[in-house]
């Protein structure tokens, strides 16, 4: 049977409504040779790989964003921001258009501990604040929120910093052109309270 043969035969099979057994049972009586099958199969095994490594090279990494800087009062710090090279010292003290303080709160609890059977207390002080960032650039930029922490203070944001230095939290954050982005950096200090027994 001829693959002309073979098509007709299909199309038969296929304008008829048979069911797919019939049609296998039918391809199974054809008379392809080996050599013919498994040259398809080594034809559409190749194509597969070459399409394969293809989609598996290693792509370029996109080039890093630029950056806005700003301080834990929301003062956008020039020094370090390139995304900002566009913008005039008027367009940078109107610093609130870019970042700004909000949910600004700090409580107090106590917190108790049973170590080595002695009864720890401490009075815990948690300092919490959102930064509202407005990307004003009309690019992609990530946002630096470097967060200088009091002496013995820790961080206790989720997310966590990216790094910290000395006494500096650095929080990165990505906006599109025109986005507002929220970041909660949050902080805590326990000092103990002495026992009055």
């Amino acid at each position: 049977m001829t693959w002309l043969h073979l098509g007709l035969r299909l199309r038969i099979l296929h304008n008829n409504q048979a069911p797919v057994r019939k049609l296998i049972w039918r391809m199974s009586k054809t008379r392809l040779s080996v050599a013919a099958l498994l040259g398809i199969g080594i034809a559409l095994g190749f194509c597969h790989l070459s399409a394969f490594s293809q989609s598996s090279a290693p792509a370029q990494p996109p080039a890093p964003l630029k950056e806005i800087h700003v301080d834990r009062r929301c003062k956008i710090l020039p020094d370090e921001s390139d995304a900002l090279s566009d913008l005039t010292e008027a367009d940078l003290r109107n610093h609130h258009a870019i970042c700004r303080l909000e949910s600004v709160h700090t409580s107090h609890h106590v917190e108790e501990a049973l170590r080595g059977g002695v009864m720890l207390r401490n009075m815990v002080t948690v300092a919490e604040q959102e930064y509202l960032l407005q990307n004003v650039t009309s690019e992609p930029v990530t946002f630096v929120v470097e967060h200088v922490l009091p002496d013995d203070w820790k961080v206790d944001s989720d997310p966590q910093p990216v790094k910290i230095v000395d006494n500096k939290a650095f929080f990165r954050v990505n906006a599109e052109p025109g986005q507002i982005v929220r970041m909660h950096v949050g902080e805590h200090h326990a000092d103990p309270i002495a026992d009055t027994d």
